[in-house]
């Protein structure tokens, strides 16, 4: 065991830029494709994931002046509980026993579920099966506090594991037509857990503007300021002038309000470039995952390839609000009842803005009405899930003690959530 705990943790200890090309050639072989053709298409998808990542670490590190302002309400405010973030969460995952069953059982379910037509989904992201494996963690945490021996624990809970890895699968087929349109990323589909609450608080909300009298008939996207306002409303452009708004509410120096500004309209050039370079080295994966499915399993039939919501990220009005939400994930953090200051959802608010933007379709007010209740829920949930988050994570060994409290976004997951709800009820946190 000490020994596949090794190269488990070696494995991961890579990265998801250099674990994806290997899987990525594996899949392609599987397909019967070229070896040196599926390298290559492993070191674009490589340099696609890398790339989202440099740009991702210069838009934090352009907005950190401006997140290190916010973060000082975090002090003696009331903030008992320490944000830890995703990646927190996912060294507690990775840290237990769950993910030397759950990976291989979960790639092994994922194909026959394809063989047998319950899904068209296809995850490649073996990387992020962290959130399916916090979820059994969690889980069994709770049943052998409530009394439960230890392998009818571990079992239920391997089997929960696997039954959300069914739902996300599921999931992930429901979403792709409306995803591969309004990203334009044929072939494809997202299959993180996190992606239910994102996209069912998006959903929901932007069913109830399109609703009300007036509100639907708001339609300002992308194209609409471009067209009223020349250049001045091309995307970069009026980032740059969102980054100007905040850096004047966070009162950033002359230097500072230009690094700041220039980086967010950076972003917003680059990052399509470089998720479209990723997709160049999954589309050929895609048509080839069809073609060996087709012949196995009908004409009729299309595999998706499924993967981090990394590659919505290069959404315009998704990366033209990150700067504009900040202060409202500010204002939300300081409502009665929350306990956490959110700031690794600051430096996160790119995933949350770009996803909103499905349902709401582009248009920058829909999608920051829906952003600001995905950050409602996220920012309540997290922090009323701490104390069985805390205790998770010291049995893990992730922390040495439970004096200060810990949590995490992966926290407001369904099925962290429902294991919440069932630890509250049996009386175990």
């Amino acid at each position: 065991m000490a020994i596949i705990n090794s190269i488990v943790q070696f494995v991961m200890n890579l990265g998801g830029g250099v674990f994806l090309p290997f899987t990525i050639v594996i899949m392609g072989l599987l397909f019967k494709m070229n070896v040196f053709d599926s390298l290559r298409n492993g070191l674009r998808v490589s340099a696609g994931f890398l790339g989202i990542n440099v740009v991702l670490n210069m838009l934090i590190a352009g907005l950190k002046p401006a997140i290190d302002y916010y973060s000082q309400y975090g002090h003696g405010s009331g903030f008992t509980v320490v944000d830890i973030g995703w990646e927190g969460m996912s060294a507690v995952a990775w840290s237990t026993s769950f993910a030397l069953v759950i990976v291989p059982l979960g790639m092994i379910l994922n194909f026959l579920l394809i063989k047998i037509r319950v899904t068209r989904t296809m995850d490649i992201d073996v990387w992020n099966y962290f959130h399916v494996i916090i979820g059994g963690s969690m889980l069994y945490y709770v049943l052998t506090l409530a009394g439960m021996a230890t392998a009818p624990a571990y079992i239920l809970s391997v089997i929960f594991a696997l039954a959300t890895l069914v739902v996300v699968l599921v999931f992930a087929d429901h979403i792709a037509p409306k995803w591969q349109e309004h990203y334009g990323l044929p072939g494809t589909t997202c299959c993180n857990n996190d992606m239910i609450y994102l996209l069912g608080i998006d959903w929901l909300i932007c069913k109830v503007l399109n609703k009300i009298p007036g509100v639907n008939k708001i339609k300002i996207d992308v194209q609409w300021l471009s067209d009223k306002l020349g250049s001045l409303g091309e995307s970069s452009v009026l980032t740059f002038f969102v980054g100007i708004l905040l850096s004047l509410l966070t009162r950033q120096s002359l230097a500072g309000t230009l690094t700041l500004s220039v980086t967010l309209a950076a972003a917003i050039v680059l990052m399509p470039k470089v998720v479209s370079l990723l997709m160049e080295g999954l589309l050929p994966v895609s048509k080839a995952a069809r073609a060996y499915f087709k012949k196995k399993l009908g004409d009729d039939y299309e595999i998706m390839i499924g993967m981090d919501e990394a590659l919505c990220l290069g959404d315009q009005t998704g990366i033209q609000l990150v700067g504009i939400m900040i202060p409202i994930a500010i204002a939300i953090a300081f409502l009665p009842g929350v306990h956490m200051f959110p700031l690794s959802t600051l430096g996160s608010m790119i995933y949350i803005t770009c996803a909103c933007s499905l349902y709401a379709e582009g248009d920058v007010f829909k999608t920051m009405v829906a952003s600001s209740g995905v950050l409602v829920y996220k920012t309540y949930v997290n922090s009323w899930m701490a104390p069985i988050v805390t205790q998770l994570a010291f049995s893990a060994g992730f922390i040495h003690t439970t004096s200060t409290m810990v949590s995490g976004s992966t926290s407001a997951e369904f099925n962290c959530l429902l294991v919440g709800i069932l630890g509250k009820l049996l009386h175990v946190w």
